[in-house]
C-alpha cells in the first residue's frame, strides 16, 4: 500500500526526534551537578546512572502489550509527560534513594516514548515507500548536539535549575503540540504490529534466543559512546578542573563527530562492504581514544592546557570512529534470525538493556577503585574488539 506522507506529518515526525533528543539528553553536559547535588562516591553515583537501564528493560518487556491496547498517541503523551516531569524532579534531589526510584521510572518512560516514535515512522516509511528513518535518526543525534551545545554556552553562567527546567518545560510544550497535530495519523493499537518493532512480552518470551555474537558486538558499540555520556564533563571537571562550560566541549566535539560521521556514511563506504568499512574505523577510534587518554593524563601534570587540548581531540577523533557501527547489528540481528525483524530487533534491545546495566555497574567500580582514566580505557578496548564481531556476525549463523 502506497500512502504519500504529507510535508507536515513529516514535519511533526522530525520534531518528534529532534526534540527527543535534546529534551532526553539535557542531562549529559550536567551531570558534574547533578553528582555533587547527591554528595556521592564516583561509584555511587554510576551505579545511580546506570539504573535507567533497568526502566528502558521494563518497557522494551511490557510497552509492546500497551501500545497494542491503546494506540500510539496515548503512549506518546503519557511517556513524554512522565519524561521530561521525571527529569525535572531528578535536578531537585538529594536523596540517592529517591533519584534511583525516579531514575528507573524516567528510563521507563523515554524507552516507551523511543519505541512509539519508532514505530510511527517505521510504518510511515514501509507505507509511503521513502527512506526516512536514518534521516529522523540523525535528527535525534542533531538534537543531542544541540542540547550539548546550548550547555556548552551557558553552564558557567546559568544554574543547573533554570538550565534544564526551562529546556525540558519549552521542549515538552512543543512535543505535546507536535503529537496533538499527528493524532489522526498516529497509529491506533489494532494497527500495530511486529514490523513496527513494537513486540509484546508473550511474543519474545515464548522463543527467546540469544545470538551472543550479535549482541555482544552491539553491547561493544555502543558502549563507548554510553560512557562518554555518563563520565565525559565529570572527568573533564575532575582531571583537568575546567570551567562548567569547558567541561562540555568533549562530549560536545564526540557527538559532533558522530552525526558528521553518520551524514556521511553513503559517502565514505562507496562499494566496499560495511565490513570492509567498519573495522579500520573502529580499530583506528578505539585506538585514537585509548592514546590520547594515557596523553592527556601524562601530559596535563606539566601542561594542563595541552593535556586537555589531546583530551578533546581525542573525543572528536573517536566520534567518527564510532559514529555508524552501532546501527549495523540491528541489521545483523535480523539477517541472522529466523524470525520477523522486528521480534529479533526487539529481543537485541531488551539483552542489550541487561548488559549494559552490568557493564555500566563494572565502570563506576573500576572508575571508584581505581580511577576514571582507568575505566574509560575499558569501553576503548570494546570499541577496538567490535572489529572482531563485525567479522563474525556478518557470517550466516550456524544452525
Amino acid at each position: 500500500m502506497n500512502k504519500p506522507l504529507e510535508r507536515s506529518e513529516l514535519r511533526h515526525l522530525q520534531a518528534f526526534f529532534f526534540l527527543f533528543g535534546i529534551g532526553v539528553m539535557c542531562l549529559a553536559p550536567r551531570l558534574p551537578d547533578v553528582k555533587a547535588n547527591l554528595g556521592v562516591s564516583t561509584t555511587y553515583f554510576g551505579f545511580l546512572m546506570s539504573t535507567g537501564s533497568l526502566g528502558a528493560l521494563t518497557s522494551m518487556l511490557t510497552i509492546g502489550h500497551i501500545i497494542h491496547r491503546v494506540g500510539v498517541y496515548k503512549v506518546l503523551v503519557i511517556s513524554s509527560t512522565v519524561t521530561y516531569l521525571t527529569i525535572a524532579i531528578l535536578i531537585e534531589l538529594s536523596s540517592p534513594l529517591l533519584f534511583m526510584v525516579v531514575n528507573i521510572t524516567c528510563g521507563f518512560a523515554w524507552a516507551s516514548y523511543h519505541i512509539a516514535i519508532n514505530a510511527q515512522a517505521l510504518r510511515r516509511q514501509s507505507e509511503s515507500g521513502r527512506q526516512i528513518i536514518p534521516m529522523l535518526h540523525g535528527l535525534w543525534s542533531a538534537g543531542a548536539v544541540a542540547t550539548a551545545f546550548i550547555a556548552l554556552l551557558i553552564s558557567s553562567f546559568v544554574s543547573l535549575n533554570w538550565h534544564i527546567l526551562t529546556l525540558v518545560l519549552i521542549v515538552y510544550l512543543l512535543t505535546i503540540n507536535s503529537i496533538n497535530a499527528s493524532k489522526q495519523v498516529l497509529l491506533k493499537g489494532n494497527e500495530v504490529n511486529e514490523s513496527d518493532e513494537v513486540v509484546t512480552f508473550k511474543t519474545m518470551i515464548s522463543s527467546f534466543h540469544i545470538d551472543w555474537v550479535v549482541s555482544l558486538g552491539f553491547l561493544c558499540a555502543l558502549m563507548l559512546e554510553i560512557s562518554i555520556g555518563d563520565w565525559a564533563t565529570i572527568m573533564a571537571r575532575q582531571e583537568f578542573r575546567v570551567s562548567k562550560s569547558l567541561a562540555v566541549a568533549p562530549y560536545f566535539l564526540f557527538m559532533g563527530a558522530m552525526i558528521i560521521g553518520r551524514l556521511s556514511y553513503s559517502r565514505i563506504k562507496g562499494d566496499r562492504s560495511d565490513k570492509e568499512i567498519v573495522q579500520p574505523f573502529v580499530i583506528t577510534g578505539g585506538t585514537i581514544f585509548l592514546t590520547s587518554l594515557a596523553l592527556s593524563m601524562q601530559i596535563k601534570e606539566s601542561n594542563l592546557v595541552l593535556g586537555y587540548l589531546i583530551f578533546c581531540l581525542g573525543f572528536l577523533l573517536t566520534g567518527f570512529g564510532i559514529s555508524f557501527v552501532g546501527p549495523l547489528f540491528f541489521g545483523y540481528a535480523g539477517a541472522r534470525s529466523d524470525k520477523p525483524g522486528g521480534v529479533a530487533v526487539a529481543e537485541l534491545g531488551a539483552l542489550n538493556q541487561v548488559l549494559t546495566f552490568i557493564s555500566r555497574g563494572v565502570i563506576s567500580l573500576v572508575a571508584g577503585a581505581a580511577s576514571l582514566p582507568v575505566a574509560l580505557a575499558i569501553p576503548g578496548v570494546m570499541l577496538i574488539l567490535v572489529a572482531f564481531f563485525v567479522t563474525a556476525a556478518s557470517q550466516p549463523k550456524r544452525a
